[in-house]
Protein backbone atom coordinates (compact mmCIF):
# COMPACT_ATOMS: atom_id res chain seq x y z
CA UNK A 1 0.00 0.00 0.00
CA UNK A 2 1.44 3.26 -1.08
CA UNK A 3 0.90 6.25 1.31
CA UNK A 4 0.02 9.80 -0.48
CA UNK A 5 0.10 13.37 0.51
CA UNK A 6 -1.97 15.81 -1.88
CA UNK A 7 -0.87 19.35 -2.21
CA UNK A 8 -4.29 21.27 -2.63
CA UNK A 9 -6.70 18.57 -2.62
CA UNK A 10 -9.92 20.65 -2.85
CA UNK A 11 -9.19 21.98 -6.35
CA UNK A 12 -9.60 20.46 -9.72
CA UNK A 13 -6.27 18.62 -9.83
CA UNK A 14 -6.39 17.45 -6.36
CA UNK A 15 -10.37 15.72 -6.53
CA UNK A 16 -9.78 13.91 -9.62
CA UNK A 17 -6.49 12.52 -7.98
CA UNK A 18 -8.72 11.69 -5.02
CA UNK A 19 -11.43 10.04 -7.24
CA UNK A 20 -8.77 7.70 -9.01
CA UNK A 21 -7.26 6.66 -5.30
CA UNK A 22 -10.79 5.86 -4.49
CA UNK A 23 -11.39 3.33 -6.50
CA UNK A 24 -8.20 1.40 -5.47
CA UNK A 25 -8.64 1.36 -2.16
CA UNK A 26 -5.88 -1.14 -1.07
CA UNK A 27 -3.38 0.40 -3.10
CA UNK A 28 -3.40 3.54 -1.63
CA UNK A 29 -3.44 5.53 1.72
CA UNK A 30 -4.03 8.74 2.17
CA UNK A 31 -1.29 10.52 4.37
CA UNK A 32 -1.30 14.26 4.28
CA UNK A 33 -4.01 16.56 2.47
CA UNK A 34 -3.07 20.05 2.14
CA UNK A 35 -5.94 22.92 1.37
CA UNK A 36 -5.93 26.84 1.65
CA UNK A 37 -9.57 27.44 2.94
CA UNK A 38 -12.33 25.94 0.96
CA UNK A 39 -14.38 24.78 3.97
CA UNK A 40 -17.42 23.31 2.58
CA UNK A 41 -15.18 21.16 0.11
CA UNK A 42 -12.26 19.80 2.34
CA UNK A 43 -15.66 18.91 4.54
CA UNK A 44 -17.34 16.69 2.44
CA UNK A 45 -13.57 15.03 0.93
CA UNK A 46 -12.90 14.54 4.40
CA UNK A 47 -15.90 12.86 5.11
CA UNK A 48 -15.34 10.28 1.83
CA UNK A 49 -11.64 9.76 1.96
CA UNK A 50 -10.76 9.63 5.87
CA UNK A 51 -7.18 11.08 5.76
CA UNK A 52 -4.74 10.67 8.77
CA UNK A 53 -3.41 14.63 8.47
CA UNK A 54 -4.77 17.66 7.63
CA UNK A 55 -3.25 20.99 6.88
CA UNK A 56 -5.15 24.30 5.89
CA UNK A 57 -3.34 27.25 5.03
CA UNK A 58 -5.89 29.34 6.50
CA UNK A 59 -6.36 30.06 10.01
CA UNK A 60 -10.11 30.65 10.00
CA UNK A 61 -10.26 28.16 7.93
CA UNK A 62 -8.42 25.87 9.71
CA UNK A 63 -10.49 26.53 13.19
CA UNK A 64 -13.48 25.44 11.87
CA UNK A 65 -12.49 22.36 10.08
CA UNK A 66 -10.82 21.32 12.70
CA UNK A 67 -14.74 22.14 14.90
CA UNK A 68 -16.40 19.89 12.25
CA UNK A 69 -14.00 16.94 11.24
CA UNK A 70 -13.64 14.11 13.18
CA UNK A 71 -11.16 14.22 16.37
CA UNK A 72 -8.98 11.08 14.98
CA UNK A 73 -7.80 13.45 12.59
CA UNK A 74 -4.46 15.76 12.89
CA UNK A 75 -4.41 18.87 11.76
CA UNK A 76 -1.09 20.69 12.07
CA UNK A 77 -1.05 24.06 13.50
CA UNK A 78 1.48 25.56 11.10
CA UNK A 79 3.99 24.71 7.79
CA UNK A 80 6.94 24.16 9.87
CA UNK A 81 5.06 21.63 11.83
CA UNK A 82 3.63 19.63 8.94
CA UNK A 83 7.39 20.02 6.91
CA UNK A 84 9.37 18.66 10.06
CA UNK A 85 6.64 15.78 10.13
CA UNK A 86 7.35 15.17 6.50
CA UNK A 87 11.06 14.92 7.01
CA UNK A 88 10.50 11.92 9.31
CA UNK A 89 7.53 10.17 7.59
CA UNK A 90 7.83 10.35 3.92
CA UNK A 91 5.01 9.43 1.65
CA UNK A 92 5.53 7.04 -1.53
CA UNK A 93 3.30 9.54 -3.67
CA UNK A 94 3.45 13.52 -3.70
CA UNK A 95 1.21 15.29 -5.85
CA UNK A 96 1.81 19.08 -5.68
CA UNK A 97 -1.30 20.74 -7.29
CA UNK A 98 -1.87 24.36 -5.10
CA UNK A 99 -2.02 27.16 -7.19
CA UNK A 100 0.81 29.75 -7.50
CA UNK A 101 4.09 28.76 -6.11
CA UNK A 102 2.05 29.33 -2.73
CA UNK A 103 3.67 26.37 -0.11
CA UNK A 104 6.56 25.54 -2.56
CA UNK A 105 8.05 24.61 0.66
CA UNK A 106 6.02 21.61 -0.01
CA UNK A 107 7.29 20.99 -3.56
CA UNK A 108 11.16 21.25 -2.53
CA UNK A 109 10.43 18.80 0.17
CA UNK A 110 8.97 16.56 -2.39
CA UNK A 111 11.69 16.94 -4.71
CA UNK A 112 13.97 16.06 -1.96
CA UNK A 113 12.26 12.52 -1.12
CA UNK A 114 13.80 10.45 -3.47
CA UNK A 115 10.18 9.09 -3.56
CA UNK A 116 7.37 10.21 -6.64
CA UNK A 117 6.65 13.60 -7.28
CA UNK A 118 3.25 14.19 -9.63
CA UNK A 119 3.68 17.97 -10.59
CA UNK A 120 0.87 19.56 -11.10
CA UNK A 121 1.91 23.00 -10.08
CA UNK A 122 4.10 25.50 -12.84
CA UNK A 123 5.22 28.24 -11.20
CA UNK A 124 7.06 26.46 -8.80
CA UNK A 125 9.17 25.57 -11.48
CA UNK A 126 8.71 29.11 -13.58
CA UNK A 127 10.29 30.50 -10.12
CA UNK A 128 12.70 28.26 -8.68
CA UNK A 129 12.82 24.91 -11.56
CA UNK A 130 16.73 25.16 -11.89
CA UNK A 131 17.10 24.31 -7.91
CA UNK A 132 14.05 21.95 -7.31
CA UNK A 133 14.82 19.95 -10.50
CA UNK A 134 18.76 19.82 -9.16
CA UNK A 135 16.89 18.51 -5.91
CA UNK A 136 14.93 15.30 -7.77
CA UNK A 137 18.44 14.59 -9.49
CA UNK A 138 20.21 15.07 -6.34
CA UNK A 139 17.73 12.74 -4.30
CA UNK A 140 16.91 10.10 -7.49
CA UNK A 141 13.19 11.51 -7.25
CA UNK A 142 10.89 10.31 -9.87
CA UNK A 143 8.88 13.30 -11.06
CA UNK A 144 6.00 13.15 -13.40
CA UNK A 145 4.31 16.34 -14.88
CA UNK A 146 0.59 16.14 -14.57
CA UNK A 147 -0.17 18.67 -16.50
CA UNK A 148 -1.81 17.38 -20.16
CA UNK A 149 0.84 18.73 -22.41
CA UNK A 150 3.76 18.25 -20.26
CA UNK A 151 2.41 14.31 -19.51
CA UNK A 152 2.26 14.11 -23.13
CA UNK A 153 5.43 15.03 -24.07
CA UNK A 154 6.66 12.83 -21.67
CA UNK A 155 5.64 9.96 -22.98
CA UNK A 156 6.37 11.00 -26.58
CA UNK A 157 9.53 12.05 -25.92
CA UNK A 158 11.22 8.67 -24.65
CA UNK A 159 13.49 6.90 -26.33
CA UNK A 160 13.70 10.16 -28.89
CA UNK A 161 16.75 11.65 -29.37
CA UNK A 162 16.78 15.46 -28.84
CA UNK A 163 19.76 16.55 -31.74
CA UNK A 164 16.73 14.46 -34.78
CA UNK A 165 13.67 17.02 -33.10
CA UNK A 166 13.51 20.67 -34.85
CA UNK A 167 10.73 22.02 -33.10
CA UNK A 168 8.83 20.96 -29.83
CA UNK A 169 4.82 22.37 -29.95
CA UNK A 170 3.10 23.00 -26.42
CA UNK A 171 -0.78 23.64 -27.51
CA UNK A 172 -3.61 25.65 -26.04
CA UNK A 173 -6.69 26.13 -26.28
CA UNK A 174 -6.64 29.53 -26.80
CA UNK A 175 -9.36 29.93 -23.66
CA UNK A 176 -12.40 31.86 -23.98
CA UNK A 177 -11.15 34.37 -26.53
CA UNK A 178 -9.94 32.21 -28.96
CA UNK A 179 -9.20 33.91 -32.54
CA UNK A 180 -10.16 37.32 -31.07
CA UNK A 181 -7.42 40.47 -31.20
CA UNK A 182 -6.06 41.99 -27.90
CA UNK A 183 -8.65 44.99 -28.38
CA UNK A 184 -11.17 43.47 -28.90
CA UNK A 185 -10.65 41.21 -25.59
CA UNK A 186 -9.69 44.27 -24.03
CA UNK A 187 -12.76 45.26 -21.96
CA UNK A 188 -13.77 41.70 -21.13
CA UNK A 189 -15.02 40.79 -17.31
CA UNK A 190 -14.15 38.24 -15.35
CA UNK A 191 -17.33 36.72 -15.97
CA UNK A 192 -16.28 36.01 -19.32
CA UNK A 193 -12.38 35.57 -18.78
CA UNK A 194 -13.41 32.79 -16.32
CA UNK A 195 -15.62 30.78 -18.80
CA UNK A 196 -13.21 28.21 -20.14
CA UNK A 197 -14.47 26.34 -23.17
CA UNK A 198 -12.25 22.71 -22.49
CA UNK A 199 -11.74 22.78 -18.92
CA UNK A 200 -13.09 23.07 -15.65
CA UNK A 201 -10.12 24.85 -13.33
CA UNK A 202 -9.53 27.31 -10.50
CA UNK A 203 -9.78 30.66 -11.30
CA UNK A 204 -5.88 31.74 -11.37
CA UNK A 205 -5.30 29.51 -13.83
CA UNK A 206 -8.45 29.84 -15.96
CA UNK A 207 -7.35 33.32 -16.13
CA UNK A 208 -4.15 32.36 -17.16
CA UNK A 209 -5.69 30.41 -19.90
CA UNK A 210 -7.46 33.05 -21.36
CA UNK A 211 -4.29 35.78 -21.62
CA UNK A 212 -2.14 32.91 -22.94
CA UNK A 213 -0.01 33.28 -19.99
CA UNK A 214 -0.25 30.07 -18.97
CA UNK A 215 1.00 28.61 -21.93
CA UNK A 216 4.12 30.89 -21.65
CA UNK A 217 4.87 29.54 -18.06
CA UNK A 218 4.42 26.36 -19.51
CA UNK A 219 7.05 27.00 -21.79
CA UNK A 220 9.13 27.58 -19.42
CA UNK A 221 8.28 24.03 -17.34
CA UNK A 222 9.21 22.40 -20.56
CA UNK A 223 12.51 23.84 -20.88
CA UNK A 224 13.43 22.45 -17.04
CA UNK A 225 11.56 19.04 -17.02
CA UNK A 226 12.93 18.44 -20.73
CA UNK A 227 16.33 20.55 -21.17
CA UNK A 228 14.75 21.58 -24.09
CA UNK A 229 16.35 24.99 -25.20
CA UNK A 230 14.39 27.74 -25.77
CA UNK A 231 14.56 27.95 -29.21
CA UNK A 232 13.10 24.26 -29.84
CA UNK A 233 9.94 25.52 -27.99
CA UNK A 234 6.80 26.57 -29.54
CA UNK A 235 3.46 27.06 -28.67
CA UNK A 236 0.75 26.14 -31.36
CA UNK A 237 -2.83 27.00 -30.61
CA UNK A 238 -5.67 24.20 -30.82
CA UNK A 239 -8.63 24.84 -29.75
CA UNK A 240 -10.77 21.44 -28.88
CA UNK A 241 -7.54 20.24 -26.45
CA UNK A 242 -6.88 17.38 -28.12
CA UNK A 243 -3.80 17.50 -29.18
CA UNK A 244 -1.59 18.10 -26.57
CA UNK A 245 1.86 18.19 -28.16
CA UNK A 246 3.50 18.24 -31.74
CA UNK A 247 7.36 16.99 -32.07
CA UNK A 248 8.35 18.07 -35.37
CA UNK A 249 11.62 15.98 -36.83
CA UNK A 250 14.36 17.24 -39.03
CA UNK A 251 13.37 15.61 -41.48
CA UNK A 252 9.82 17.30 -41.45
CA UNK A 253 7.63 14.81 -40.18
CA UNK A 254 5.79 15.17 -37.31
CA UNK A 255 4.42 12.96 -34.25
CA UNK A 256 1.48 14.45 -31.92
CA UNK A 257 0.17 13.18 -28.57
CA UNK A 258 -3.76 13.33 -28.63
CA UNK A 259 -6.12 12.34 -25.54
CA UNK A 260 -9.41 13.45 -24.35
CA UNK A 261 -9.50 16.80 -22.44
CA UNK A 262 -9.05 15.40 -19.27
CA UNK A 263 -6.55 14.94 -16.63
CA UNK A 264 -7.37 11.75 -14.93
CA UNK A 265 -5.29 10.26 -17.84
CA UNK A 266 -2.16 11.88 -16.30
CA UNK A 267 -3.14 11.50 -12.94
CA UNK A 268 -3.71 7.86 -13.05
CA UNK A 269 -0.68 7.19 -14.80
CA UNK A 270 1.27 9.08 -11.85
CA UNK A 271 -0.91 7.45 -9.12
CA UNK A 272 -0.67 3.76 -10.75
CA UNK A 273 2.44 3.68 -12.19
CA UNK A 274 1.17 2.50 -15.76
CA UNK A 275 -1.32 3.12 -18.32
CA UNK A 276 -4.13 1.96 -16.94
CA UNK A 277 -7.06 -0.36 -18.86
CA UNK A 278 -9.47 0.92 -15.95
CA UNK A 279 -9.89 4.24 -17.54
CA UNK A 280 -9.87 3.05 -21.36
CA UNK A 281 -14.02 3.13 -20.92
CA UNK A 282 -14.45 7.06 -20.08
CA UNK A 283 -11.35 8.32 -21.36
CA UNK A 284 -10.84 6.77 -24.96
CA UNK A 285 -10.13 8.69 -27.99
CA UNK A 286 -11.89 7.40 -31.00
CA UNK A 287 -10.70 9.38 -34.20
CA UNK A 288 -13.69 8.14 -36.00
CA UNK A 289 -16.17 10.16 -33.89
CA UNK A 290 -17.50 12.66 -36.26
CA UNK A 291 -17.98 15.07 -33.53
CA UNK A 292 -14.32 15.51 -32.99
CA UNK A 293 -12.93 18.38 -34.74
CA UNK A 294 -9.00 19.20 -35.17
CA UNK A 295 -7.68 22.77 -35.88
CA UNK A 296 -4.30 24.32 -35.16
CA UNK A 297 -3.66 27.78 -35.50
CA UNK A 298 -0.76 29.83 -34.81
CA UNK A 299 -0.10 31.84 -31.62
CA UNK A 300 -1.70 35.47 -32.03
CA UNK A 301 0.57 38.26 -32.80
CA UNK A 302 -0.62 40.69 -30.74
CA UNK A 303 0.37 38.43 -27.21
CA UNK A 304 3.88 38.02 -29.12
CA UNK A 305 5.54 40.31 -26.25
CA UNK A 306 4.00 37.67 -23.22
CA UNK A 307 5.83 34.81 -25.29
CA UNK A 308 9.00 37.18 -25.61
CA UNK A 309 9.31 37.53 -21.92
CA UNK A 310 9.01 33.52 -21.49
CA UNK A 311 12.12 33.32 -23.60
CA UNK A 312 13.66 35.52 -21.77
CA UNK A 313 12.86 33.75 -18.65
CA UNK A 314 14.27 30.83 -20.02
CA UNK A 315 17.51 32.27 -21.35
CA UNK A 316 18.26 33.78 -17.73
CA UNK A 317 18.23 31.39 -14.80
CA UNK A 318 18.00 34.09 -12.30
CA UNK A 319 14.77 36.13 -11.01
CA UNK A 320 13.44 36.53 -14.26
CA UNK A 321 11.19 33.67 -13.47
CA UNK A 322 10.07 35.14 -10.32
CA UNK A 323 9.37 38.82 -11.77
CA UNK A 324 6.73 37.26 -14.24
CA UNK A 325 5.01 34.63 -12.21
CA UNK A 326 4.85 37.64 -9.42
CA UNK A 327 3.84 40.18 -11.87
CA UNK A 328 1.38 38.02 -13.23
CA UNK A 329 -0.27 36.94 -9.79
CA UNK A 330 -0.35 40.66 -9.31
CA UNK A 331 -2.16 41.42 -12.67
CA UNK A 332 -4.63 38.27 -12.05
CA UNK A 333 -5.91 39.72 -8.41
CA UNK A 334 -6.56 43.26 -9.74
CA UNK A 335 -8.53 41.74 -12.71
CA UNK A 336 -10.26 39.29 -10.16
CA UNK A 337 -11.30 42.17 -8.09
CA UNK A 338 -12.36 44.62 -11.11
CA UNK A 339 -9.46 47.03 -10.46
CA UNK A 340 -7.97 46.46 -13.82
CA UNK A 341 -9.03 45.84 -17.66
CA UNK A 342 -8.31 42.04 -19.06
CA UNK A 343 -6.23 43.73 -21.49
CA UNK A 344 -4.50 46.14 -18.47
CA UNK A 345 -3.03 42.33 -17.40
CA UNK A 346 -0.58 42.12 -20.18
CA UNK A 347 0.54 46.04 -20.03
CA UNK A 348 0.95 45.61 -16.18
CA UNK A 349 3.40 42.76 -16.52
CA UNK A 350 5.34 43.70 -20.01
CA UNK A 351 5.60 47.64 -18.81
CA UNK A 352 7.32 46.45 -15.84
CA UNK A 353 8.92 43.25 -16.55
CA UNK A 354 12.28 44.91 -17.78
CA UNK A 355 12.44 47.32 -15.31
CA UNK A 356 12.81 45.34 -11.78
CA UNK A 357 16.40 44.22 -10.98
CA UNK A 358 17.80 40.81 -11.57
CA UNK A 359 19.31 38.34 -8.90
CA UNK A 360 20.03 35.01 -8.31
CA UNK A 361 17.85 33.38 -6.36
CA UNK A 362 19.32 30.82 -4.09
CA UNK A 363 16.86 29.71 -1.21
CA UNK A 364 13.59 29.69 -0.59
CA UNK A 365 14.27 32.94 1.89
CA UNK A 366 15.77 34.38 -1.27
CA UNK A 367 12.84 33.98 -3.25
CA UNK A 368 10.47 35.17 -0.60
CA UNK A 369 12.73 38.67 -0.12
CA UNK A 370 12.31 38.84 -3.82
CA UNK A 371 8.65 38.35 -4.60
CA UNK A 372 8.27 41.05 -1.14
CA UNK A 373 10.68 43.46 -3.18
CA UNK A 374 8.99 43.08 -6.22
CA UNK A 375 5.04 43.13 -5.04
CA UNK A 376 6.48 46.94 -2.83
CA UNK A 377 7.62 48.04 -6.83
CA UNK A 378 4.34 47.83 -8.10
CA UNK A 379 2.56 49.24 -5.14
CA UNK A 380 5.09 52.12 -5.19
CA UNK A 381 4.12 53.19 -8.75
Amino acid sequence: MKRVSIFGFTGSIGTQALSVIEKHPSKFELDVLVCNKNVSAALELIKIHKPKNIFVCNENARAELIENSPDEINFFDSLESLRKYQKLNQSDIYLSAISSFDCIDLTLDAARSGKKLLLANKESLVVFGKHIMHECEKAGTEIIPIDSEHFSLFTALRNKDISDISKVYLTASGGPFAGQSLEAIYDKSPEEALKHPNWDMGAKITIDSATLINKCFELIEAKYLFSIDSDLLDIIIQRQSIIHSMLEFKDGSIEAQMSKPSMIIPLAYGLLGHHSEEIREDYSLSLLDKNIELSLETFPPDRQKIRDIAVNVMDNEDNSGLIFATLNDIAVKKFLNNEIKFGEIYSLIIDNYYQIERKEISSLQDLEQNRLEIIEFIEGK
